[in-house]
């Protein structure tokens, strides 16, 4: 359910940019949202700091370089390491 949610989101050419375990409901249906809508936004749309989650921020955000559909990937693999391994 997560990464067909964030399909969607970059289908319609944006990025989440904050995708992170906080974000991420259960729902009673047994199928996972994703919340948090406040930094997603357009491919184009450039912000002027880092924002979101330390340990999900993709390097490259980190380092100052342009956020790309690859940062929201990056951060879903954080986010499945954490599930995988109980942490």
């Amino acid at each position: 359910d997560i990464i067909y949610a964030i399909r969607r989101i970059h289908n319609e050419k944006a990025i989440h940019r904050d995708l992170h375990s906080g974000n991420i409901l259960f729902e009673y249906t047994r199928h996972f949202r994703i919340s948090d809508l406040g930094f997603c936004g357009p491919v184009d749309k450039s912000l002027n700091s880092v924002y979101g989650n330390l340990p999900y921020i993709a390097p490259e955000v980190i380092t100052g370089k342009k956020t790309t559909f690859a940062s929201d990937i990056y951060s879903f693999g954080i986010l499945m390491w954490e599930i995988s391994s109980g942490q």
